[in-house]
Protein backbone atom coordinates (compact mmCIF):
# COMPACT_ATOMS: atom_id res chain seq x y z
CA UNK A 1 0.00 0.00 0.00
CA UNK A 2 1.57 3.89 -0.85
CA UNK A 3 2.18 6.07 1.43
CA UNK A 4 0.83 9.02 0.13
CA UNK A 5 0.34 12.67 2.08
CA UNK A 6 -3.14 13.42 1.46
CA UNK A 7 -4.22 17.30 1.93
CA UNK A 8 -6.96 17.59 3.96
CA UNK A 9 -9.97 18.86 2.72
CA UNK A 10 -12.70 20.91 4.86
CA UNK A 11 -16.05 19.36 4.85
CA UNK A 12 -14.87 15.58 3.92
CA UNK A 13 -15.05 12.62 6.62
CA UNK A 14 -14.20 9.15 7.31
CA UNK A 15 -16.76 6.64 8.55
CA UNK A 16 -15.65 3.23 9.86
CA UNK A 17 -17.88 0.69 10.50
CA UNK A 18 -16.95 -1.77 13.35
CA UNK A 19 -18.07 -5.56 13.19
CA UNK A 20 -16.68 -7.08 10.20
CA UNK A 21 -14.46 -3.79 9.14
CA UNK A 22 -12.31 -3.22 11.82
CA UNK A 23 -12.80 -6.52 14.18
CA UNK A 24 -14.24 -9.49 13.55
CA UNK A 25 -17.09 -10.65 15.75
CA UNK A 26 -19.68 -12.24 13.34
CA UNK A 27 -19.17 -16.07 14.59
CA UNK A 28 -19.48 -14.53 18.50
CA UNK A 29 -22.11 -12.13 17.25
CA UNK A 30 -24.40 -15.49 16.00
CA UNK A 31 -23.02 -17.01 19.15
CA UNK A 32 -24.05 -14.69 21.80
CA UNK A 33 -27.74 -14.82 20.17
CA UNK A 34 -27.99 -18.43 20.33
CA UNK A 35 -26.69 -18.76 24.22
CA UNK A 36 -29.03 -16.18 25.30
CA UNK A 37 -31.76 -17.78 23.48
CA UNK A 38 -30.72 -21.18 25.26
CA UNK A 39 -30.39 -19.52 28.67
CA UNK A 40 -34.67 -18.34 28.37
CA UNK A 41 -35.62 -21.88 26.98
CA UNK A 42 -35.87 -20.52 23.44
CA UNK A 43 -36.35 -23.34 21.01
CA UNK A 44 -33.97 -22.76 18.63
CA UNK A 45 -33.89 -24.09 15.35
CA UNK A 46 -30.69 -24.74 12.69
CA UNK A 47 -32.11 -21.94 10.49
CA UNK A 48 -32.16 -19.06 13.40
CA UNK A 49 -28.07 -19.01 13.46
CA UNK A 50 -28.38 -18.32 9.46
CA UNK A 51 -31.01 -15.49 9.75
CA UNK A 52 -29.17 -13.76 12.63
CA UNK A 53 -25.88 -13.81 10.78
CA UNK A 54 -27.06 -12.45 7.62
CA UNK A 55 -28.72 -9.97 9.37
CA UNK A 56 -25.83 -8.42 11.37
CA UNK A 57 -24.60 -4.71 11.49
CA UNK A 58 -28.23 -4.07 11.82
CA UNK A 59 -29.40 -2.80 15.44
CA UNK A 60 -30.52 -5.81 18.12
CA UNK A 61 -34.22 -4.30 17.93
CA UNK A 62 -34.81 -4.81 14.38
CA UNK A 63 -32.79 -8.57 14.30
CA UNK A 64 -35.11 -9.47 17.27
CA UNK A 65 -38.80 -8.10 15.38
CA UNK A 66 -37.66 -9.90 12.33
CA UNK A 67 -36.27 -13.19 13.04
CA UNK A 68 -38.12 -13.64 16.93
CA UNK A 69 -40.85 -11.86 16.34
CA UNK A 70 -43.09 -14.50 18.72
CA UNK A 71 -40.64 -13.27 22.19
CA UNK A 72 -42.22 -10.56 24.47
CA UNK A 73 -40.76 -7.51 25.29
CA UNK A 74 -39.24 -8.33 28.11
CA UNK A 75 -38.17 -11.70 26.97
CA UNK A 76 -35.77 -9.59 24.26
CA UNK A 77 -34.60 -7.45 27.19
CA UNK A 78 -33.55 -10.76 29.05
CA UNK A 79 -32.00 -11.88 25.93
CA UNK A 80 -30.14 -8.27 25.27
CA UNK A 81 -28.96 -8.63 28.85
CA UNK A 82 -27.46 -12.28 28.58
CA UNK A 83 -25.50 -11.92 25.18
CA UNK A 84 -24.14 -8.27 25.95
CA UNK A 85 -22.39 -10.17 29.18
CA UNK A 86 -21.45 -12.80 26.78
CA UNK A 87 -19.66 -10.97 24.41
CA UNK A 88 -18.01 -8.89 27.22
CA UNK A 89 -17.15 -12.32 28.78
CA UNK A 90 -15.37 -13.01 25.60
CA UNK A 91 -14.04 -9.50 24.91
CA UNK A 92 -10.06 -10.85 24.95
CA UNK A 93 -10.68 -13.11 21.83
CA UNK A 94 -11.66 -9.99 19.36
CA UNK A 95 -9.27 -9.59 16.78
CA UNK A 96 -8.57 -6.49 15.05
CA UNK A 97 -8.97 -6.72 10.89
CA UNK A 98 -6.39 -5.47 8.56
CA UNK A 99 -8.16 -2.29 8.12
CA UNK A 100 -7.73 -0.96 11.35
CA UNK A 101 -4.25 -0.45 10.77
CA UNK A 102 -5.29 2.62 8.31
CA UNK A 103 -7.03 4.33 11.18
CA UNK A 104 -3.76 5.79 11.94
CA UNK A 105 -2.45 6.53 8.72
CA UNK A 106 -6.01 8.45 7.93
CA UNK A 107 -6.08 10.38 11.13
CA UNK A 108 -5.52 14.05 9.52
CA UNK A 109 -9.50 13.63 8.13
CA UNK A 110 -12.23 13.97 10.39
CA UNK A 111 -13.04 10.48 11.53
CA UNK A 112 -16.59 8.95 12.84
CA UNK A 113 -16.59 5.31 14.11
CA UNK A 114 -20.89 4.44 13.24
CA UNK A 115 -21.78 0.94 14.31
CA UNK A 116 -24.83 -0.91 15.23
CA UNK A 117 -23.09 -2.28 18.72
CA UNK A 118 -24.15 -1.04 21.84
CA UNK A 119 -21.96 1.97 23.25
CA UNK A 120 -20.40 0.34 26.65
CA UNK A 121 -19.28 -2.41 24.16
CA UNK A 122 -18.01 -0.35 21.92
CA UNK A 123 -15.85 2.06 24.26
CA UNK A 124 -14.53 -1.14 25.46
CA UNK A 125 -13.13 -2.31 22.18
CA UNK A 126 -11.95 1.13 21.78
CA UNK A 127 -10.32 1.53 24.85
CA UNK A 128 -8.14 -1.41 24.15
CA UNK A 129 -7.24 -1.08 20.76
CA UNK A 130 -6.11 2.54 21.94
CA UNK A 131 -8.35 3.95 18.47
CA UNK A 132 -8.86 6.91 18.57
CA UNK A 133 -12.05 8.59 16.57
CA UNK A 134 -13.19 12.58 16.58
CA UNK A 135 -17.11 10.95 16.98
CA UNK A 136 -18.64 7.84 17.72
CA UNK A 137 -22.14 7.05 17.06
CA UNK A 138 -23.74 4.03 18.27
CA UNK A 139 -27.42 1.89 18.47
CA UNK A 140 -27.94 4.15 21.56
CA UNK A 141 -27.32 7.42 19.74
CA UNK A 142 -30.41 7.01 17.30
CA UNK A 143 -33.86 5.89 16.99
CA UNK A 144 -33.17 4.17 13.71
CA UNK A 145 -30.20 1.93 12.62
CA UNK A 146 -28.74 0.67 9.52
CA UNK A 147 -29.57 0.57 6.68
CA UNK A 148 -31.66 3.76 7.75
CA UNK A 149 -29.03 6.63 6.64
CA UNK A 150 -29.96 8.54 10.52
CA UNK A 151 -26.52 6.95 11.96
CA UNK A 152 -24.37 8.33 9.10
CA UNK A 153 -26.40 11.61 8.94
CA UNK A 154 -25.58 12.32 12.42
CA UNK A 155 -22.11 11.51 12.47
CA UNK A 156 -21.40 14.12 9.54
CA UNK A 157 -23.83 16.64 11.92
CA UNK A 158 -21.37 16.13 15.18
CA UNK A 159 -18.01 16.21 12.70
CA UNK A 160 -19.72 19.91 10.89
CA UNK A 161 -19.11 18.25 7.46
CA UNK A 162 -21.31 17.66 4.49
CA UNK A 163 -19.65 15.07 2.56
CA UNK A 164 -17.34 12.05 3.44
CA UNK A 165 -17.17 8.06 2.65
CA UNK A 166 -18.32 5.17 4.39
CA UNK A 167 -15.99 2.38 4.93
CA UNK A 168 -18.10 -1.32 6.12
CA UNK A 169 -18.72 -4.92 5.15
CA UNK A 170 -22.00 -5.04 4.35
CA UNK A 171 -25.10 -4.12 2.70
CA UNK A 172 -26.66 -2.27 5.35
CA UNK A 173 -23.27 0.20 5.79
CA UNK A 174 -23.44 0.20 1.56
CA UNK A 175 -27.59 1.24 2.08
CA UNK A 176 -27.26 3.99 4.99
CA UNK A 177 -24.47 5.86 2.82
CA UNK A 178 -26.21 6.13 -0.45
CA UNK A 179 -29.44 7.28 1.47
CA UNK A 180 -26.97 9.98 3.37
CA UNK A 181 -25.78 11.15 0.20
CA UNK A 182 -21.89 10.15 0.59
CA UNK A 183 -19.93 7.63 -0.73
CA UNK A 184 -19.35 4.05 0.01
CA UNK A 185 -16.52 1.63 -0.04
CA UNK A 186 -16.37 -1.92 0.75
CA UNK A 187 -13.76 -2.72 3.45
CA UNK A 188 -12.45 -5.49 0.89
CA UNK A 189 -10.99 -2.76 -1.66
CA UNK A 190 -9.55 -0.86 1.05
CA UNK A 191 -6.50 0.67 -0.69
CA UNK A 192 -9.13 2.62 -3.20
CA UNK A 193 -8.86 4.89 0.00
CA UNK A 194 -6.17 6.47 -1.64
CA UNK A 195 -7.84 7.47 -5.12
CA UNK A 196 -11.02 8.70 -3.50
CA UNK A 197 -8.89 10.93 -1.43
CA UNK A 198 -7.24 12.19 -3.95
CA UNK A 199 -10.38 13.26 -5.66
CA UNK A 200 -11.25 15.48 -2.60
CA UNK A 201 -8.41 17.64 -3.46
Amino acid sequence: MPTIKVIVMKGFAILWDLDGTLIDTTELRVRSFIYALERIGYPIKPEHAFEVRKRLGMKYEDIMREVFPDLSKEEVEEVRRIRREFMLSNIEFIKPLPASKLLRELSDYPNALVTSSNRYFVEKIVEMFGWKFDVIITADDVRKGKPNPEPILLALKRLNVSDGVMIGDSEFDRISAEKAGIRFLHVKDIDKIWEILRQTK
